[in-house]
């Protein structure tokens, strides 16, 4: 079994040029497929390898939570967006990472949204690394 990539990330073995916040417990990268009319479309993570939210510790859940209102402050000035969703999946049928993440999703009039789209794009790894520079401004200023 191949190591959990979140978990690298969140010990900072890999990719640390996407985590755009980081408190002792959590961190915050964009993701690597984004709809086009939703571009900083980020996750918010715990830092240990945990599966699911009823089994994370309630102080861990707290501070995740805390930083996910945190983050959809900064989607609004990061990327323009007057609005955001907030998703949490728990295992769902064909999840490939089980590891819990919370999705902030930039949203703006006329998107067009729909939770399974097909229109979703590849975001290249350096797009994804200013994103989380605009996200770590933004977030600075909290």
């Amino acid at each position: 079994m191949s190591p959990c990539p979140f978990c690298l990330i969140g010990a900072g073995d890999v990719d640390g040029e996407l985590v755009a916040y980081r408190t002792a417990n959590v961190f915050v990268l964009p993701v690597p497929w984004q709809r086009a009319k939703n571009l900083g479309h980020c996750l918010v993570l715990p830092t240990a390898h945990v599966t699911s939210l009823h089994t994370a510790p309630r102080d861990l859940s707290a501070e995740l939570f805390d930083v996910v209102g945190q983050v959809t402050a900064a989607v609004r000035e990061a990327f323009g967006a007057p609005g955001n969703m907030v998703l949490q999946n728990d295992n769902i049928p064909g999840q490939t990472l089980s590891h819990l993440h919370v999705h902030v999703i930039p949203r703006s009039p006329d998107d067009g949204f729909i939770l399974s789209d097909p229109g979703k794009i590849e975001v290249p790894f350096e797009v994804r690394a200013q994103q989380a520079a605009q996200l770590r401004k933004a977030l600075s200023k909290r």
